[in-house]
């Protein structure tokens, strides 16, 4: 069993109606969905941490962010993060980096393996898996 810790720091948003953007992100790894909280303006800070189980590195984590309406909510863009891409760190911030979100997500067999068409946002994630404890005696 490992468990990837995600900490979702911030978003950079591009366009004329960005600043007016009250948005939020959710993280989906296999049957499990995290959603952070609601942000307004152009570069939202949400700086939240998560923490997921998984035994199968073979997946992957489906980061989506969203732009709250008065009816329904709007996707603002997607990124898929392969597990077998993930790092082993127990030191916060050691896997930091920009994320290009993206409009699309790409589907194999009803699941999501990828994303595609970049949006022009970006979104800033420290995700690594937690490196087992090992007590010093």
């Amino acid at each position: 069993m490992s468990l990837l810790s995600v900490t979702v720091k911030k978003a950079r948003y591009v366009g004329v109606q960005a600043a007016q953007f009250n948005s939020y992100c959710t993280l989906k790894l296999q049957n499990v969905k995290s959603t952070t909280v609601t942000v307004k303006g152009a570069n939202p800070c949400w700086e939240q941490d998560f923490l997921f189980e998984t035994n199968d590195v073979n997946t992957g984590l489906l980061i989506e962010v969203w732009s709250k309406g008065m009816i329904w909510d709007r996707a603002l863009g997607y990124n898929y993060i392969p597990l077998t891409e993930v790092q082993y760190s127990n030191e916060e911030g050691s896997c930091q980096q920009w994320l290009a979100l993206e409009a699309e997500l790409v589907m194999r067999d009803g699941e999501v393996v990828g994303t595609k068409n970049p949006t022009g946002h970006s979104l800033l994630v420290d995700c690594r898996f937690e490196l087992p404890f090992v007590s010093e005696d």
